[in-house]
């Protein structure tokens, strides 16, 4: 009885050790399994359930998809084919979120208010001729559209210059990541990451995101270049371009691309220095000189008045 009773704690003993194993081997499996389904739940689709096509509201069901039809038939032909490229490009370089379907109907709406306030001030104002009825809702609605366009034109303007201003600060931050040991992408994020709102983060920040769905750097700066339309980055794309052509090393490159840029702020600082005599002469003799006439001559013709009709 007593050997029976040592082979029955032998057994249980075993027994414990062998479900030990097996609970921890099983744990190992639950966590690689764990990590596993949380890795795979970021790219896990969720299918969306059947639905009836009743069951959502008419104005969802008809009356959207027919104003959206009625958007783009208007749009294609309210815009030429020329317009609508060189209006992207300004949306582009303006930084707005605007697509370019909503610019032109926006546009073409606040004409047509204006232009409904120039009809009620023609029908209000008895004093003008029957000409000057037909024209005057037709000069309020073509200065807000050409106003829209201009507005427009200046922001992009407004922010390209913003964007070229702080291109040489961009360039010393990629030289000395890349100097530091970081690749071109790394430094790349890195600015972006490190750099205040600005048309420079935006713009190199677009860069990034499309370079994560799958476009090559190449073609992602060749990008950015014909958006801005700016020949610095024209340069820095070309610059990089050959950096992975010819397998070179791109920091010394990118000092000397950050060197080009101040150089060449600085001429043109210079140069406009040199015309501030030339534009200033006009003023002169509009303002200037007359008032210096008056305190200089105008003693002596008093003098002369008293003297001659005194």
């Amino acid at each position: 009885m007593l050997q029976a009773e040592k082979y029955l704690i032998v057994l249980l003993i075993v027994s414990c050790f062998v479900v030990l194993a097996k609970w921890q081997r099983d744990r190992k499996d639950y966590e690689r399994q764990k990590i596993i389904h949380d890795r795979m739940r970021l790219y896990h689709i969720q299918r969306q359930d059947s639905f009836d096509e009743l069951s959502i509201s008419f104005w969802e069901r008809v009356m959207m998809p027919f104003w959206h039809k009625l958007f783009e038939s208007l749009f294609h032909l309210l815009t030429p084919q020329n317009m609508r490229h060189k209006w992207i490009q300004q949306l582009q370089q303006a930084g707005s979120s605007l697509r370019i379907e909503q610019f032109v109907i926006m546009r073409f709406a606040f004409s047509l208010v204006m232009m409904a306030v120039g009809v009620y001030l023609a029908m209000w104002i008895p004093a003008l001729s029957p000409s000057e009825r037909v024209l005057l809702p037709i000069f309020f609605a073509g200065s807000m559209y050409l106003f829209i366009g201009a507005r427009l034109k200046t922001a992009a303007q407004k922010r390209l210059k913003q964007l070229e201003r702080s291109l040489p600060e961009v360039f010393d931050l990629l030289s000395v990541s890349v100097v530091a040991g970081l690749g071109f992408d790394s430094a790349l994020y890195k600015m972006v990451k490190n750099m205040p709102e600005s048309p420079a983060k935006d713009e190199f920040g677009r860069v990034l995101s499309d370079m994560r769905l799958g476009m090559s750097r190449t073609d992602a700066l060749r990008a950015l270049a014909e958006r801005t339309h700016l020949p610095e980055l024209h340069r820095f794309a070309s610059l990089v371009t050959q950096s992975d052509r010819m397998g070179g090393g791109i920091a010394v490159a990118l000092k000397a691309q950050a060197q080009d840029i101040k150089n060449t702020r600085s001429m043109r600082a210079r140069e406009k220095a040199a015309l501030i005599p030339v534009k200033i002469i006009f003023p002169m003799i509009v303002f200037i000189f007359p008032a210096i006439f008056v305190v200089i001559l105008g003693p002596a013709i008093l003098s002369f008045i008293q003297v001659f009709h005194g």
